[in-house]
């Protein structure tokens, strides 16, 4: 098919109001004023930024504490994060957000030029929560006795969902909402295109938002495994392979990233250093997979013309995309058809790459992850390649980068799918 993007850059239009949110945009642009990561590539965003430069992997083989019986696979760990005494009896999910979202926290100087607290929301996606406490808690009960009672009064608070926001809440002064949202892989997506819609509407001034995940266990890895998703190869950095014509499943990741989202004219009173503005995303799901994306893209497709038109970027004025690219056989030629879908010809002449043989599949936190690089890619004028992607699949019709190259990056777009259909895509913007 051969798209006009012209005209698919307003298919979904109705669909997400864009008259209103384009105006309410004009008016008081979103803008990014920090940022945080702390992953198994890295434990700052310029770690994570060099380490997905060098087209690295930290990918090794797990501990078998992590793992299922019998089973042996590849993941990416994060190093143990700073613990407080907030946090150091939390689920790992929450020590990894909070040491994410105090760089950001830092970056955006909240600690030095302040917002009244009641005008600070936090925003927090993840897959999985507190699945780790989850599983402990459960443990416990099958081995008390009779007369014992497993239950510690703390796993009333730290196995719910809301965790992850409660803590952050409470880490940092911000009095404003505190949401956890769960759209399986595209959570972190999610977080962050809700943080902007409060911006918007006047809810908030500042918006702590991103994603967060621990699922380096063995009960997620079964899962996992149980579904055939895990990839496997001879070299554990090896493992994830995106859009190879040898990729066979994903590597497990774990991390969080956070952005500070701010009205600009927030942003303007603090004297802010902004980093980019958000200037379009859309959220949608296919329904029509649990698992897998719509063979077609079409669904995927009409996302990324939403979040593109909501932005007001054509294709042509595309200077770099971050791919799902999670290195799973049928995902990624789901995501290339729908790129073409959206795109059109210029599918294959905007650069384009994956970077989650970087920082391994974080499943809720990938899409704030990604968003940190899309944005530090804005900054430096640099971007990164697909790492382990030695002999593209030649199904897939697009200009994937292999390697690390310098462009002038005026508009990054952001793409996440999951599990139940859930499909995020984020643009950002070079302020100015």
């Amino acid at each position: 098919m051969r798209a006009n993007g012209d005209a698919l850059l307003y298919l979904s239009a109705p669909r997400v109001n864009l008259p209103l949110l384009q105006r309410l945009l004009r008016e008081n642009p979103v803008v990014v004023t920090g940022q945080g990561a702390f992953c198994g590539a890295g434990t700052s965003v310029d770690e994570l930024w060099q380490a997905v430069m060098r087209g690295e992997s930290p990918a090794d083989w797990l501990p078998q504490e992590l793992l299922p019986d019998g089973l042996k696979t590849a993941g990416c760990r994060a190093p143990s994060p700073p613990l407080t005494r907030l946090t150091r009896k939390m689920d790992r999910s929450a020590q990894l957000a909070h040491a994410a979202a105090g760089e950001a926290w830092h970056d955006a100087r909240l600690d030095t030029q302040p917002v009244a607290p009641e005008r600070i929301g936090i925003f927090v996606g993840t897959s999985r929560g507190a699945v780790g406490k989850l599983a402990e808690a459960a443990w416990r009960e099958a081995r008390a006795g009779d007369f014992q009672s497993p239950a510690r009064p703390s796993d009333a608070a730290h196995c719910s969902l809301a965790n992850i926001s409660g803590m952050l809440s409470m880490a940092f002064p911000a009095h404003g909402p505190a949401l956890t949202v769960s759209a399986t892989c595209a959570s972190g997506a999610a977080a962050i295109a809700l943080a902007a819609q409060q911006i918007l509407l006047g809810t908030v001034d500042v918006a702590l938002a991103g994603g967060a995940e621990a699922p380096l266990n063995p009960l997620v890895i079964a899962q996992l495994h149980a579904a055939g998703i895990l990839g496997h190869d001879a070299d554990p950095r090896l493992t994830c392979k995106p859009f190879d014509a040898a990729r066979n499943g994903i590597v497990l990741g774990e991390g969080a990233g956070f952005l500070i989202l701010e009205s600009l004219a927030s942003a303007q009173r603090r004297g802010a250093n902004i980093l980019a503005r958000l200037a379009g995303w859309s959220l949608a799901a296919e329904g029509q997979e649990r698992v897998g994306m719509d063979r077609t893209g079409a669904s995927l497709s009409r996302v990324i013309c939403a979040a593109l038109a909501m932005a007001g970027v054509a294709p042509a004025q595309l200077d770099y995309i971050n791919a799902h690219g999670t290195g799973t056989v049928l995902n990624d030629i789901a995501e290339s058809n729908a790129l073409r879908l959206a795109l059109g010809d210029w599918a294959v002449r905007v650069p384009c790459s994956s970077t989650k043989a970087g920082t391994g599949h974080c499943l809720g936190a990938s899409a704030a992850l990604e968003a940190v690089i899309a944005i530090r890619a804005i900054q430096e004028g640099r971007l990164p390649g697909t790492a382990n992607c030695g002999t593209p699949d030649p199904g897939v019709k697009l200009n994937l980068l292999r390697a690390g190259t310098e462009v002038r990056v005026g508009a990054a777009l952001t793409i996440s799918a999951g599990f139940w259909g859930n499909q995020a895509a984020l643009v950002f913007q070079a302020n100015g």
